[in-house]
C-alpha cells in the first residue's frame, strides 16, 4: 500500500530540487555568456524550468497521492472566487500606480521579446512555480500542518528557490532585501489564494499578471 510522505521526505525532496535548480541556473548562465541574449535564451530558460519544476512536480504528485491535501486531479478545477478578482484588481492597480510614479506616465517595454526574459520570467514562471510550490509543496505540507505554518514554510522554500539567481546576478545587499520584500508577501498571497480557492488557477493567473506587469511596464 502506498504511504504518504513524512515531513522529512518533503524537505529532502526540496533539497533535491534545490541542487538541480542550482545546476540548471549555472548552465543557463554559462550558455547565456556564449550566445546573444534574446528569444533563444528565453526559450532555453523555459525548457529548463519546465523540465525541472513541472517534471519533478508531476512525478512527486503521483508518488505522494495519499499525502496531498488536495488531490492532484483537482488542482486545476476552474475556480475563480470573488477574492481572486479583488486581488487581481489590487495587483493591476498597484502596478499601474507604481509605473506612473516611476516613469511619470505610461511606459511600455516594447523590446520585451528580444530581452531574453518574457516567456521564462512571466508565463512560464507563473505556471511552473505555482505547480511546484503551491501545487506540490504546500499541498503536501497541509497534510502535516495547519494553514499558516504550511503557508510560511512553503514561502520560505519559494524564497530559497530564488537564491541561485540572486547569487549568479551578483545582487547587492539592497537588491536582496528588495527582492525578499517582494517575493515573501507574494508567496504568502499565492499560498493563501490556493488554500482559499482549492485550485491552482487563481494563484497561477495572479503570478503571471504580476511578473508580466513588472517586465512590461516597470522594467
Amino acid at each position: 500500500m502506498e504511504k504518504s510522505w513524512t515531513q522529512t521526505n518533503i524537505y529532502l525532496h526540496f533539497c533535491l530540487f534545490f541542487a538541480m535548480w542550482i545546476a540548471a541556473r549555472l548552465c543557463i548562465a554559462l550558455i547565456e555568456n556564449q550566445i546573444p541574449i534574446g528569444l533563444t535564451t528565453d526559450l532555453m530558460e523555459v525548457a529548463f524550468k519546465t523540465a525541472i519544476m513541472v517534471g519533478l512536480a508531476v512525478i512527486w504528485l503521483n508518488r505522494n497521492r495519499r499525502g496531498l491535501w488536495l488531490g492532484n486531479r483537482k488542482l486545476y478545477q476552474f475556480k475563480l472566487p470573488v477574492v481572486f478578482w479583488l486581488l487581481l484588481a489590487l495587483f493591476i492597480g498597484y502596478l499601474g500606480i507604481d509605473m506612473w510614479v516611476k516613469f511619470h506616465g505610461f511606459h511600455f517595454h516594447s523590446n520585451v521579446i528580444n530581452s531574453g526574459q518574457f516567456f521564462g520570467s512571466t508565463i512560464c514562471a507563473g505556471v511552473t512555480e505555482e505547480l511546484l510550490f503551491r501545487g506540490f509543496f504546500m499541498n503536501s505540507l497541509l497534510k502535516h500542518y495547519s494553514f499558516w505554518p504550511a503557508n510560511i514554510i512553503q514561502v520560505i522554500l519559494f524564497q530559497l528557490s530564488h537564491v541561485p539567481l540572486y547569487l549568479i546576478e551578483g545582487l547587492s545587499l539592497m537588491g536582496w532585501l528588495s527582492n525578499v520584500l517582494t517575493v515573501v508577501p507574494l508567496g504568502l498571497i499565492f499560498g493563501w489564494i490556493f488554500y482559499r480557492s482549492k485550485s491552482l488557477w487563481p494563484s497561477t493567473i495572479l503570478h503571471c499578471v504580476w511578473d508580466a506587469g513588472i517586465l512590461l511596464f516597470l522594467s
